[in-house]
């Protein structure tokens, strides 16, 4: 737990203040007072951050309940076309920059799709996987240190990347320096107002201290892409069905829910609770019943990931 808990303090991204309160303090969480925006505080440090992308990172399961990236190529692929599907209402294909390419999943649907694309990758383990493997231009870099020159593209796409950057505001910033007038910023994320966040507390399955930095709600993450100059167009939230530490936490007891938290940060990312097979699948079971007893109530962008659609203006040039 100490990587979560030490390192460099911050303040809101979103509003600037530093008036928060504690929401997780085994995670170190912290929400703040004026606008809402969840962040963690102190941050990993720079060296921490780095040790955190490795092969591992992409070889074990994202979450206990399911596959690794490498293993789940043919549904990230299927998914990742019907994502673009959506970024095509707005733009037609052409240059696009895939920041957090992971893999290359993403550019290697776009390219099926007419489009011209290269990512940015901080893992050199899956940057290079992305080139190997389907001949991706995928470069070893960060958003600031690829230097791209001003509306070099049609589409940004940063999936499940703004809660991973120490600077969100100066991420967006560049994004929208990189696109041309009417161009389009896809963005994916974490909700943290939705209903398994609140249910879920520490078990909730987006919670890794270690990894995501920031966890906004659907009005931060529009004031924020207001303030940066970039347009709302869409809003969207996308259901995860809860995974079985989050139903275990909701059913157990608070003894149990202290044993729970202790196993959530020892690495501060994916929770692999030590829990029999028969109870694990009894747990799914559980989950699967939750997600179709609290459909009624997750309307209004309350289900787990935000999905955006953001646009620079025709007149921004």
């Amino acid at each position: 737990m100490g990587e979560a808990v030490a390192g460099i303090p911050v303040t809101c991204n979103v509003c600037g203040a530093d008036d928060a309160e504690a929401v997780h303090e085994a995670a170190g969480l912290v929400r703040c007072r004026r606008c809402g925006l969840g962040y963690v505080n102190p941050q990993p440090s720079d060296e921490a951050l780095a040790r955190l992308y490795t092969d591992e990172y992409y070889t074990r399961p994202v979450d206990p309940d399911g596959p690794s990236y490498i293993e789940n190529r043919a549904g990230l692929e299927r998914f990742f076309d019907g994502r673009l599907r959506r970024v095509e209402r707005f733009v037609r294909p052409g240059r696009l920059l895939d920041v957090g390419a992971g893999l290359g999943y993403l550019l290697n649907a776009a390219a099926r799709r007419g489009w011209q694309g290269i990512g940015l990758e901080v893992s050199e383990f899956a940057a290079r996987y992305a080139r190997e493997q389907f001949g991706l231009d995928v470069r070893r870099q960060s958003l600031a240190e690829a230097a791209f020159p001003d509306a070099a593209f049609d589409a940004v796409v940063a999936r499940d990347v703004l809660e991973h950057t120490r600077d969100p505001r100066a991420f967006l910033l560049e994004a929208r320096r990189l696109l041309r007038p009417g161009g389009v910023l896809a963005l994916s994320m974490p909700n943290f107002a939705s209903l398994n966040a609140r249910l879920g507390g520490l078990a909730w399955r987006h919670l890794r201290p270690r990894q995501h930095l920031f966890h906004f709600t659907p009005a931060t993450l529009a004031r924020l892409l207001r303030e940066c100059g970039l347009e709302l167009a869409e809003c969207a939230t996308r259901y995860d069905s809860p995974a079985t530490r989050e139903v275990y936490a909701a059913l157990a007891g608070a003894a149990q829910r202290r044993r729970l938290a202790r196993h959530a940060f020892a690495r501060g990312d994916v929770v692999f609770l030590p829990l029999g097979s028969g109870l694990r699948r009894a747990l799914r079971a559980a989950a699967i019943f939750f997600s179709c007893i609290t459909r009624p109530f997750r309307a209004k962008l309350r289900d787990d990931i935000l999905e955006v659609i953001a646009l620079k203006s025709e007149a921004d040039r």
